[in-house]
């Protein structure tokens, strides 16, 4: 090449394979880069298995526009495309296992595989209560208002001092965001606390 002559990159485009990933092929992988080939065992496919269950010209893999499509060449052991015995000419999809006799591939299209959206997959969720968490004393008092009973009654009730069932109102009042007595049972009514 000529001093100061730029080389174009070559653009690498990715193409169908089928991937073998069992018994003697695994590991195998065989690029489907022409638009029309054979495979089989015999050397002079383009497309060569060399397992002897295989036939010599066992299938015509054919590419049109975005489309890879296989085809048995009656071969003795036949063709199957995810367990379908082929009868005709079938269009291979992302992730289909195709056999040639015993022996099977995974198709992989990497412009499919590309275009394809993941499925949106649904869990339960158990319903999470937001409202505020009372402790258990906390509710107490709070069942003991919904009844009318006064700071005093709950007191002797619970057998705390009226200072301390106060103290656990005006913790309930902060909690439920209200002012009053009437306003805390309303609100832990509608909140589904009583």
């Amino acid at each position: 090449m000529p001093e100061g002559t730029v080389q174009k990159a070559q653009k690498i485009v990715p193409v169908p394979t089928l991937h073998f990933s069992e018994g003697s092929l695994a590991g195998r992988v065989v690029r489907l880069d022409r638009d029309l080939g054979t495979l089989g065992r015999r050397e002079d496919n383009p497309y060569v298995i060399p397992d002897p269950r295989v036939s010599r010209v066992h299938a015509e893999i054919r590419r049109e526009a975005s489309a890879v499509i296989v085809t048995d060449l009656g071969s003795a052991a036949g063709t199957t495309v995810n367990g379908d015995t082929l009868e005709g000419p079938r269009v291979l999809q992302h992730g289909d296992k195709v056999s040639f006799g015993p022996v099977t591939a995974t198709f992989e299209d990497p412009a499919a595989a590309s275009q394809r959206e993941d499925e949106t997959v649904v869990f339960d969720v158990p319903k999470v209560e937001t409202g505020p968490h009372l402790s258990p004393r906390q509710q107490q008092v709070l069942e003991l208002m919904a009844e009318g009973m006064t700071n005093s009654e709950i007191g002797d009730q619970l057998g705390v001092t009226e200072r301390t069932v106060k103290a656990y109102a005006q913790e309930l009042y902060d909690k439920l965001g209200v002012r009053n007595r009437a306003g805390a049972v309303a609100e832990a009514g509608k909140l589904g606390l009583l």
